[in-house]
């Protein structure tokens, strides 16, 4: 099947973790990809594949005598019958054959997985950590000497560029995954999306023409009771556009992520009130192209998350989580998601809202240590006090209130008693998950944008 074939790739929270620590520690870095990556790998089981017309004919044409007494005809057309001795591009398992090739490869280098992300792989080098993470076929390798990435990529080289070799690009700037990686200032790692975004906004018409100033209006989640729905040429329209926007604010740019969170709800069925919603994240794009997000470690090696929840914001009196993380400065990762259950106050909305990015925090927490980044503290902020006495002391703080939640929602309280998280209080003034709850605006809107792409206004 689909799932017993698919093959792990390099988790985004992952890259964006690891080349933190990269700027951090000043390291060398180095991507590469791997060509004819799958043909690299065997096929471990048996595969045959049917080739008809032209491409049967072009088999026979340059081996006349290998092919030629393989040919048959079916439905009128030349046919010829083949296994598979390579994970050819386009069968289920080739991708996870040839991750299954790489990561071997690498563990016969000394490499060791990390079990958090398995496309993440570590080796101590000359007493410094040699990292080595990869999508599919690309490759991004870092370590403090440089000497130590080039042999890395010559074994690489040696091991899969025989028929045609990697395509290597050193120095402070890379493209990778759809983004720029510029490690140009010293301890500090920039995710450069300009390209992307101006990709989209040369495909998008003319009634998307203008500039906005927030990604989206106070009515944001309001949904008309009466709606007109789209045609269904400009509902696809959409939902491409909405996916490509959903890629852009996952990466480097999470200022358009509340906004992208709910059109992902209406891609469905949506109406001409989501169509001009859609414009205005457009426009607010236009208007701020050149933004990018920054990301840099501090020294205290605490793990800074703000969670927040707004309450019943929704059509249907959901409430909204928002929430964001921090190592020092930037955002290295941002959630914006409607919740899943109806709550019947704040205080419980608020709570639903950690325990929806609980799960992040406690991975986060454990694939840094795996990497060998001493974690001094995880600290959760929350403006609420009184779901942050429920989240400390559990069952033991429920009232009749609150007690008809169901008790995984006091999986946090475990995570505190166990020493994983510390729950701590924020101002709402100062509540950067805020941002991810509601569309703000004005000055208030600038002021967490800016804290969370690590940019000055």
């Amino acid at each position: 099947t689909k799932e017993e074939t698919s093959a792990p790739t390099v988790a985004t929270e992952s890259l964006f973790l690891s080349s933190v620590i990269d700027a951090q520690e000043e390291r060398d870095v180095g991507t590469c990809d791997i060509p004819g990556a799958f043909m690299q790998a065997d096929m471990d089981e048996t595969v045959y594949m049917k080739l008809t017309g032209t491409l049967a004919k072009l088999l026979t044409t340059v081996n006349p005598e290998k092919y030629s007494k393989f040919m048959v005809e079916e439905n009128g057309k030349p046919t010829i019958y083949v296994k598979l001795r390579k994970a050819l591009y386009g069968t289920l398992q080739a991708a996870l054959l040839f991750w299954r090739d790489l990561s071997g490869q690498l563990k016969e280098w000394g490499f060791v997985l990390n079990p958090y992300d398995n496309c993440v792989a570590n080796k101590m080098i000359e007493g410094s950590q040699c990292t080595v993470l990869w999508h599919v076929d690309d490759l991004k390798i870092s370590h403090r000497n440089p000497d130590v990435v080039t042999e890395v990529i010559s074994q690489l080289q040696e091991r899969y560029g025989k028929e045609a070799p990697l395509s290597v690009t050193r120095g402070k700037v890379h493209d990778y995954l759809g983004m720029t990686l510029d490690f140009s200032s010293p301890g500090k790692v920039s995710i450069n999306m300009r390209d992307y975004v101006d990709n989209i906004l040369e495909e998008v018409p003319s009634d998307m023409d203008g500039v906005a100033t927030t990604p989206a209006a106070d009515h944001l989640f309001k949904v008309n009771p009466e709606p007109v729905l789209l045609e269904k040429k400009q509902a696809e329209f959409f939902h491409s556009l909405t996916a490509k926007l959903l890629f852009l604010a996952k990466r480097g740019r999470p200022d358009i992520q509340t906004a992208v969170a709910f059109l992902t709800t209406r891609v469905k069925q949506p109406d001409n009130d989501d169509y001009k919603k859609l414009v205005r994240v457009i426009r607010y794009l236009r208007e701020t192209r050149e933004l990018t997000l920054n990301l840099e470690a501090d020294n205290t090696r605490v793990m800074k998350w703000w969670i927040d929840a707004s309450f019943a914001v929704h059509d249907d009196m959901r409430s909204h989580t928002g929430g964001t993380m921090s190592m020092g400065k930037g955002s290295a990762y941002s959630t914006s998601t409607k919740q899943k259950i109806n709550t019947k106050s704040s205080t419980e909305g608020e709570l639903v809202g950690v325990d929806d990015v609980m799960p992040m925090v406690v991975w986060t927490r454990y694939f840094l240590m795996a990497q060998g980044y001493e974690v001094q503290e995880s600290k959760v902020f929350q403006d609420n006090q009184s779901a942050i006495l429920l989240e400390r002391n559990g069952k033991a703080s429920s009232s009749k209130r609150t007690r008809h939640i169901n008790v995984r929602y006091f999986f946090v309280t475990d995570r505190a008693q166990a020493g994983e998280v510390k729950i701590g209080y924020c101002p709402t003034d100062d509540m950067v998950g805020d941002f991810f709850t509601k569309p703000l605006q004005g000055g208030k809107f600038r002021k967490f944008r800016n804290l969370i792409l690590n940019v000055s206004e």
